[in-house]
């Protein structure tokens, strides 16, 4: 996406007041590892207000430094940028936090509401990013557990540090900036679940799930067509192609209906059913029909119910829990990058074009991390497709919509219409 406010010229920044000021303070960052690049997008953004810049600059450059821990400190700024879904402080800073000895599964799981893995301490620091973020206060129980190691000036560092960030997220959220170029392998940006339109703990309070609509047996569509109208009805004649190679060649059905949930992106294609395509030869299980991918390297794992197979609810749901525990078991990183190699020799390509084609801001090692990220920590959707369900089934799956957060759960009705010559697919959400 082309940026609101054009970063300015590098060369015209450098002689700058705040262009020299930065060149100062490069050198002192992270080692002086910035020091021999261009100054970075988010300077030369906010350097189009000429008095702007060096008003922010010392703010910006105070809490870069050591009141907080490094380690605190990049845990604040991660947490910040994800509940802002500011992507481009999220790819800078992921870059940072493994600097300072950050892991990337403990960056993964920043952007997760999963406090397990942390200490009680750096839990309630992540607590209180999300309550400045929804609140705009510390609570009081979170304040009583940061005070056992912060003093008075920590405190107002950590607020000063929140607000700046928030306030960086504002600017380049709504200029566009884009990532700089020379940042190797940006990490891609986690979706915040609470956006998310699924799952108990992501619904605002009031709000209420989509509500499926009843079948209608004698729903119809009308078609126009070079020999004027035709009616089309429900069929339950078996499709010709089959239910998942409709999918492989149309995910925007899947779209549709995941934008329901907040996933409107295009989806990449990254694994078929081995079955028939790439037999497992290394002892990994890949049960699902399908595995794809939205913008964000959320992973999109389809069970396909075709007409003609015996539905097996039970089935159908072991399989589902089975992803939601153990993705990143059965796919992990090299499982998905040779899926993604086979996948784009079918379509006579590479992963690095088919990423760029359908709009993904990163490189593929960086997608393929980002998607087996979201897999250790539970962040998936699992879509069950089916000509028709149950009413029963559909009930199961709305429950669990609400209780595998922050995995999502919804089923796809693919319903056929046809008038004997034409026949059309509509998609229909249940969860």
């Amino acid at each position: 996406m082309r940026p609101r406010i054009d970063p300015q010229d590098v060369e015209e920044f450098a002689v700058t007041p705040a262009g020299r000021a930065y060149a100062r303070t490069a050198k002192e960052s992270l080692n002086g590892l910035l020091a021999d690049r261009p100054p970075p997008n988010v300077m030369r953004t906010i350097a189009n207000h000429p008095a702007l810049l060096p008003a922010m600059q010392p703010l910006m450059a105070h809490v870069a430094g050591e009141v907080l821990p490094a380690r605190e400190r990049e845990l604040v700024i991660l947490r910040t940028a994800w509940r802002s879904q500011a992507a481009y402080i999220w790819a800078h800073h992921h870059a940072a936090a493994l600097f300072v000895g950050l892991t990337e599964t403990e960056i993964a799981l920043v952007a997760t509401e999963d406090t397990s893995e942390w200490t009680l301490f750096e839990s309630a620091l992540l607590t209180a990013v999300d309550e400045l973020h929804t609140g705009s206060v510390i609570s009081d129980g979170t304040w009583k557990q940061l005070a056992e190691r912060y003093s008075e000036e920590q405190f107002l560092e950590l607020l000063a540090l929140t607000g700046t960030y928030k306030t960086l997220a504002f600017i380049l959220n709504s200029s566009v900036a884009p990532i700089d170029p020379w940042l190797e392998r940006p990490a891609v940006l986690p979706a915040d679940p609470a956006q998310m339109r699924s799952g108990r703990h992501a619904r605002p309070q009031g709000a209420r799930p989509p509500t499926p609509r009843a079948d209608a047996p004698d729903r119809r569509i009308v078609l126009q067509n070079g020999a004027g109208l035709s009616l089309l009805a429900p069929t339950t004649a078996h499709p010709e192609p089959p239910l998942h190679e409709i999918l492989v060649r149309y995910p925007d059905l899947l779209t549709t209906a995941a934008s329901v949930h907040g996933a409107g992106s295009r989806l990449l294609l990254i694994r078929r059913n081995p079955a028939d395509v790439m037999p497992d030869t290394d002892g990994y299980s890949f049960s699902a029909t399908h595995l794809f991918a939205d913008s964000k390297g959320v992973p999109t794992v389809v069970e396909v119910v075709e007409p003609h197979d015996t539905w097996n609810p039970n089935d159908a749901l072991g399989k589902t829990l089975d992803y939601a525990g153990n993705g990143a078991r059965h796919w992990p990183l090299h499982i998905l990058q040779r899926s993604l190699e086979y996948t784009s020799q079918l379509y006579n390509s590479t992963g690095e074009h088919l990423l760029m084609e359908m709009g993904y801001a990163t490189d593929e090692s960086s997608f393929l991390r980002t998607l087996e990220a979201n897999l250790s920590v539970g962040r998936l959707r699992m879509v069950i497709v089916a000509s028709k369900f149950p009413p029963e089934f559909s009930r199961v799956i709305e429950f669990l919509g609400r209780q595998l957060y922050p995995a999502e759960v919804y089923g796809v009705e693919l319903r056929r219409y046809s008038d004997g010559a034409h026949a059309a697919y509509v998609p229909r959400v249940v969860g």
